[in-house]
Parts: structure tokens; sequence; C-alpha cells
């Protein structure tokens, strides 16, 4: 009997277990285009795993597992919502389901959209999306989590989690610190992150997600802590075991080491060898060097101690231990040096406290200057000429969330000498696209932001060239109604005096029209004369050029190898005919140039680069590089920059771990830089900074 009982409840835990959900969470996508929210990717992935692994009957895969596949599938953070991406994840963790999302910031609102993927087909079983104020955080977290709980059917309470409760609320600001906290870990930049959580906590003390993080980390910094600490004690044992502090020559013996220490840039070890010979309880009096000579274990120890401490970037230990040998030691021959460290270290810690102030007006107007220098690009007419209604929606857009929403002190703070007409130049694409709303929104801000005699002169242009333009709309749009009835049922009377007049037509963008009226008159009229032979050739310059521009250059070309194979339509105007062919293999050619242009500098590249770009240089020059690191890093990861470009960021990331004291940071990205571009032009220069840094 008792067998039996015991055989059932096997088979129970099996059935239980084999009926287990396994899922993945995976990061989720920043939608909005504003990159100081692009840490919420793994902010929010974190705290639903965080949440819903206390749920029974789940198992939801560590965020850790995910980090480290990501890291070794090389995958970029642009493309999680897509199922396929997912699938690849969820496989690669061993879940039956995933959980991918994104999500969408305007103004005060928070969008967030989930699908969850069955693994197995690549099907999603449910998607959701959750709306609310950005500043009651854990009210979406909970919406979000309780529909994915209701959709694997599994019982949810957050109030068994402990890390929320209903009615308790975090802002986004102090969600976003989080994410960045979980972002600088994830770097190999635990302090920083430790800092950062702690900072969030104290001004959100229910955020008791941050909370458990910054216990995880500071339980794992004791863990590294002690690791490294054997691992030294190890190494200096031998060293150490071989001193005599009773002998003649221990003061040669302790110098022997902290010659050998320097030489070799291993401070850290240096100061754990003090350190050692601290809990040896040696008379810190001692003189070293015989009764003749003033100095004493004690001076020097400090001496090395500040020395290694200001090489290793850790200034506010700088300036505590340089405080206790000027304490101690006023008359001693290292004073000038020790001052000398003790200046420079308030001098940066100056610095980094200093470039605080007023950067986020900074930040915003290096924006606004990376996302003009982006779309100005689009007034040049070897770009325009490309640009279809779609693009054109999605460049406006752009304008108008990024441009037209800046604040005076934002335009105060651009560096730019003809501030008006670079904020202007929209204005002539507007006109391009007869966007008359566009055009008076940007005179309706020009007129609040620019107040200056000189700037309301430009404005009041401006406005009058806005007037003009809705006066000649209604005559374009007369002769626009022309064209159309033309191009359905002109006679060829009618076709020809259009055919003449083309380029004046070109300013109402209508090459779906003039398509049309080339078309019908190519194939309805063969001509008879060399006038008719010349209108013939304009006709087909006109079809292939607007054909290349609004459709395709592969059409156009095909349109061209057809003209070509008309010579014998053209006996007559067989000079101009060949003129015409040749005028048209060059145009093609232009624009086959000009078209791989506008693709890498507008269609296919994305403004988000030049604004991180100019983000990371404004963290550079307020010397607040462990924002400086964090930007680079998200350019090289996110991003597919051309080779000069992204061995630039990652000669400039080394920099910026240099700066901060991470030099196994710097290391790495070294050596990804010499991997990656062996015959880089900073090559030289990473390897004289690895070979000359503290080890």
């Amino acid at each position: 009997m008792k067998k039996r009982i015991l055989l059932f409840l096997s088979i129970i835990v099996f059935v239980f277990c084999s009926h287990a959900k396994t899922i993945a969470i995976s990061y989720f996508d920043n939608s909005s285009g504003d990159a100081k929210y692009n840490a919420l990717s793994k902010g929010i992935a974190d705290m639903l795993i965080t949440d819903l692994s206390k749920i029974k009957g789940v198992t939801i895969v560590e965020r850790e597992k995910l980090e480290k596949l990501i890291q070794e599938i090389k995958l970029g953070q642009s493309k999680y919502f897509d199922p396929a991406t997912a699938q690849k994840l969820g496989k690669g963790l061993g879940a039956q389901n995933i959980l991918t999302g994104s999500f969408y910031l305007v103004d005060n609102t928070i969008r967030i959209d989930a699908r969850l993927i069955d693994v197995q087909t690549g099907g999603i079983v449910v998607a959701e999306q959750v709306t609310g104020n950005k500043n009651n955080f854990f009210d979406l977290h909970q919406q979000l989590a309780n529909l994915l709980a209701k959709n694997l059917n599994v019982p949810y309470n957050p109030d068994l989690s402990g890390l929320y409760k209903p009615n308790e609320e975090v802002s986004l600001t102090a969600v976003v610190n989080y994410s960045n906290a979980i972002e600088l870990q994830d770097e190999g930049m635990s302090s920083d992150a430790k800092q950062l959580l702690e900072k969030t906590i104290k001004a959100n003390p229910k955020f008791h997600f941050a909370q458990n993080k910054l216990d995880e980390l500071k339980e794992w910094l004791k863990k590294v802590e002690l690791q490294r600490e054997q691992l030294i004690a190890e190494e200096l044992k031998n060293t150490i075991n071989t001193l005599d502090a009773t002998s003649d020559k221990f003061g040669m013996q302790l110098s022997t080491v902290w010659s050998t220490l320097l030489t070799s840039y291993k401070y850290k070890q240096l100061l754990s060898f003090n350190n050692s010979l601290r809990k040896m309880k040696l008379d810190e009096k001692k003189k070293l060097y015989g009764e003749a000579s003033p100095i004493t274990l004690g001076e020097m120890m400090l001496y090395y101690d500040c020395t290694a401490l200001a090489t290793l970037k850790k200034y506010d230990e700088v300036i505590d231990v340089s405080k206790a040998f000027i304490t101690a030691y006023p008359t001693s021959l290292y004073f000038s040096g020790i001052k000398m460290h003790l200046e420079q270290a308030i001098k940066e810690l100056e610095k980094k406290e200093n470039g605080k102030k007023g950067i986020e007006i900074k930040l915003s107007s290096e924006s606004l200057d990376a996302y003009l220098n982006y779309l100005n690009k689009l007034e040049w007419k070897s770009n325009l000429q490309f640009v279809d209604e779609k693009e054109y929606k999605r460049y406006a857009q752009l304008y108008k969330a990024n441009v037209l929403n800046i604040n005076r002190e934002v335009l105060a703070a651009w560096d730019e000498s003809g501030k008006f007409n670079e904020f202007t130049e929209f204005f002539d694409v507007a006109i391009h696209f007869n966007d008359t709303k566009t055009m008076e929104e940007i005179v309706k801000v020009c007129k609040q932001l620019f107040t200056e005699t000189d700037d309301q002169d430009r404005v009041f242009r401006l406005e009058n060239k806005l007037e003009d333009f809705k006066i000649s709309s209604l005559e374009n749009e007369e002769k626009i109604k022309e064209l159309e009835a033309v191009s359905k049922k002109g006679t060829k009377e009618e076709l020809e005096k259009i055919i003449r007049s083309l380029y004046s037509k070109e300013k109402f963008n209508r090459s779906d029209l003039l398509i049309a009226i080339c078309d019908r008159y190519i194939k309805d009229f063969k001509p008879s004369n060399e006038n008719e032979s010349g209108l013939q050739l304009d006709a087909w310059d006109a079809l292939i050029s607007n054909t290349a521009k609004s459709k395709s250059l592969d059409d156009a070309k095909k349109l061209a190898e057809t003209f070509k194979s008309k010579a014998d339509d053209f006996k007559i105007n067989k000079v101009s005919y060949d003129k015409k062919i040749r005028e048209i293999n060059q145009d093609i050619n232009g624009l086959q140039n000009d078209y791989v242009n506008y693709q890498k500098y507008l269609k296919n590249n994305d403004p988000m680069v030049g604004v991180l770009e100019n983000y990371a240089k404004i963290y550079n020059e307020n010397h607040q590089y462990t924002e400086e690191s964090t930007t680079r890093k998200q350019l090289i990861d996110l991003f597919k920059l051309d080779e000069d470009k992204e061995s630039l960021q990652l000669f400039l990331l080394s920099m910026s771990y240099y700066n901060l004291g991470y030099f196994e940071n710097v290391k790495k990205t070294a050596d990804q830089l010499k991997g990656k571009y062996p015959t880089s032009p900073y090559t030289e220069s990473v390897n004289s900074l690895t070979t000359y840094m503290p080890q």
C-alpha cells in the first residue's frame, strides 16, 4: 500500500513538472526615438522577471542568462519585438514561450506593447497593450504582469511579492535610473551602478525593485572583493614572508618591492602590499634607511598609497590619504608630491561636480543640432528628389518632435551662428510637399522663440513667404487639375503643350501626372516631323527621369533600354536622338550616385547616431565619464556604424574607461578595436594606452 502511494505521488510530481512552463522575457524596444530612455529596455524586462519569478507553476529565465546569450550571438537591441528574433532567443534559453515588447513615450503618457511568442512555432500567442501616466509606472507594471499571468493561466498577486503595493507610485525617472544601473552593471561598472541605485532609493524609498537590486549588487561586490583580496594576498605572501623587520636591509627590501610594483604598473597590488604591512603591526615610526635618515615606514606607506590611488583615479581616497600624510608629516621631503596629488584630486572632483550644472540644457541643444544636421540634408535637391509622401511624413514627424518642441533655453545654448536659417530650412521642404500645416507650425514656433529685432524681421519675411505660398497654392491647384485632365483625356495638342513646359511643372511635385502624360504621348503618337521627334525625345527624357525619382532606378533603367531600342522612330532626328541617349545615361548614373548618398546619409541613417555622438561629446567635455562611456557603448552596440565611425567610438570608449579608472574595460575595448580593425589609425594610440596604464 505504501509503495502504491509513493508511486502515485511520483506520477503527480512528474505530470506537474512536465506541464510547468518555462518563460523567457526579452528586453523591450525603445520606439520613442529618445536615447535617454534606452536603458528602460532592460529595466522593464528585469522588473517583470523579478516579479513573475515569484509565481508558482511557472519558471522565469534569469535575466543574466538572457544577457549572456545576447552577448554571445551579438544581437542588436533594436530587434527584440520581431517574432523571429524572439523565437531565436527563446530557443537559446530553453523556454516554451518568450515575452517581447516595446515602449513608446509621448508627453506624460507611456504605452507598452507586449507579445507572447510560442517558441516552437514562432506564432504570437497573445498581444497586449497597456497605457498610462509615465509617473505611475507601478500601475503599468502591474497591468502587464496581470495580463501575462492571465494568459499563462497562473495565479498572480502583487501583494505576495513584497515589491510594491496597490496605489504606490514610482516616477519614470526612478525607473530610468534603475534601468541605467542595470546597464552599468552589465558593462562592468558595478561601483557606479551601486551609487546610482543608492541615489534612486534615497529619492524613492518605496522602490523595492531598486532596493533588492542594490542588495544583490552589494553581496556580489563583497564576493568579488573577497576573491580579489585572496588572489592578491596569495601573490604577496611569498614576498612578505621574506621580509625581516630587524634586518638592516629591511628598508631596501621594502624599496625593492615598492619600486617593482610601481614600474610594473601594479598599483592595486601596491595598496594591498601596504595593507599587509600594516597588519604586521610594525612600528610606523621605524626609520627605514638608518638613523641618519628621517624617512619612516609610515611616511613611505602613505606616500606610495597616495601615488597609487592618484594613478588609479580614486580621487576621494586621494584626498583622505593626502590629508593624513600632511597632518602626520608636514616637513617631509615628499610633501610637494603629496600636495600635487591633493590639488589634482580636488580639481578633478570639482570638474566632475561643476560639469553636472546645466548639462541637461546642453544635451538638449546638442540633440537639436544633430536632428537639424540630419533633416536639413532634405533641402538638397539631390536628396529631396527621392523623398515620397510616406517618407516625408516620417521626416516631418521627426522635425516636429525634436526641433519644434524646444524652448528658449535650449535655443540659447545651441552653438550655431545662423540659428534662424538652420532652424527653418525644413520650411522649404514643407513647401515642396504642399504641407501648409507644418509651415504654419514653423512660423508659430519662430514667433515664440526668435524675439530679437533681427530675428523678428526674419520671422516677418517667413510669414510673408507662407502667405505667398497660400495664394500661389490656389493657382497651382487649378494647374494640377489641368494636368490631371490632360493625363486622362488630353488631346495631342494639349499633351504637347505640357511637354513643352515640363520643367516648369516640376514645382507642382506631381511626377505621377507627368509620367502619365509622357507615357500617353509616347504610346499614342508617332513622330512625323522633326518638331514632333524633338517632343518625343523630351517625353522619353521626362518619363525616365521622373520614374527614377518617384518609382525606382531599376524601372528607369528598363525604360532607358526600351528607349534605346526605338532608334528607328527617330531617323529624322538621329543626331538629337544619340545626344539624348548620352544625356539619359549620364543622368541615370548621376541619379544612381545621388540615390546611394540619399540612402547612406538619410533614408538608412538613424538620426540617433548623431544625437548620441553629440551626447558623448558633451559628457566628455563636462567630465561625466560614466555617462560618456554608457553612451558610446550604446552607439557601438545598437547601431551599424561604418568602419571609420566604429573604430573612432571604440577608441573614445577606451579613453572614457581610462578616465574612470576602469582599466580592465580599457583593455577589453582596446582588444576589440585591434581585433576588428587591425589597421585602424587608433591602434597605435590604444597600444600605448594599455602598455602604460595600471595593471
